[in-house]
């Protein structure tokens, strides 16, 4: 793996840069471009996250979040980019908090949906973020909501971000969103590591893999979901990591392995 960053001259804790798009325009926008270029300059690994850490019990949310010190541990030796859904909670927060203990070494990208998130909306963004990305999708059907108008744009400025360069997808808990994502990261045949035991979306694709039967309601109704997307075509893409049993340093190696693979 490429040496550790050294000078970091990210932005500091409440100074994420706020770059407002169209999902329509976003491939082509000037920001957009020279984020891409900057973070491309500072990397070479990616990981995107997918899910959250929603309807748990507590004692599992804590060892969920705990997890995600696997992106200071491997900061400390790679050079290191994050992507994430950006808002100031779940594993995104948890990702935040990491690359405030890693001393800033990487960088770390929101795409959220500009009507859910301040200034227009209610959900607070995290202030350890360098970037978000807030995606205008003026074609989504918004009668439920905003959350998902983003996920397409988010999706290409990864795909650009990790052209030709190795990455991975962390995806715990979430909902029928993290699915979607799932399908993207198939789609751009990204490995993905999936949390057993975190619940919900990570869970529903678990059981789907291992052929069993969920007993939780939501996760049954996500497994269907999940069979409906066809979530199991490419099995090699995926890695189970077990919560019960997983440590940060555990998941910080998998992802060590995993972005040593060619692209």
């Amino acid at each position: 793996m490429m040496s550790i960053i050294s000078g970091s001259s990210a932005q500091r804790p409440g100074e994420p840069r706020l770059i407002n798009v169209t999902a329509d325009s976003a491939a082509g926008d000037p920001q957009v471009r020279a984020l891409i270029q900057k973070v491309r300059t500072d990397a070479d690994v990616f990981v995107f996250l997918a899910g959250g850490a929603s309807k748990m019990p507590e004692e599992n949310k804590r060892k969920l979040l705990e997890l995600f010190d696997a992106l200071a541990i491997l900061a400390r030796g790679t050079r290191l980019a994050v992507g994430d859904g950006g808002t100031q909670a779940g594993i995104m927060e948890a990702a935040g908090l990491a690359r405030q203990a890693s001393g800033y070494l990487f960088s770390l990208t929101g795409v959220a949906p500009a009507n859910e998130i301040a200034p227009r909306g209610e959900t607070a963004v995290d202030p350890h973020h360098s970037d978000v990305v807030a995606v205008d999708n003026r074609a989504w059907d918004a009668s439920g909501g905003w959350w998902g108008s983003e996920t397409a744009t988010m999706y290409e400025l990864f795909a650009r971000l990790a052209e030709g360069r190795p990455s991975a997808a962390i995806v715990a808990n979430g909902g029928s969103i993290t699915l979607a994502e799932v399908d993207a990261n198939i789609r751009a045949g990204r490995p993905m590591i999936v949390i057993a035991g975190s619940g919900r979306a990570a869970d529903a694709v678990v059981s789907l893999l291992a052929g069993t039967d969920p007993v939780e309601g939501e996760v049954a109704e996500l497994r269907v979901r999940a069979a409906d997307l066809q979530l199991t075509r490419r099995p090699e893409l995926v890695h189970i990591f077990t919560l019960a049993d997983g440590s940060a340093r555990g998941l910080a190696r998998t992802l060590t392995d995993i972005l040593r693979q060619k692209p």
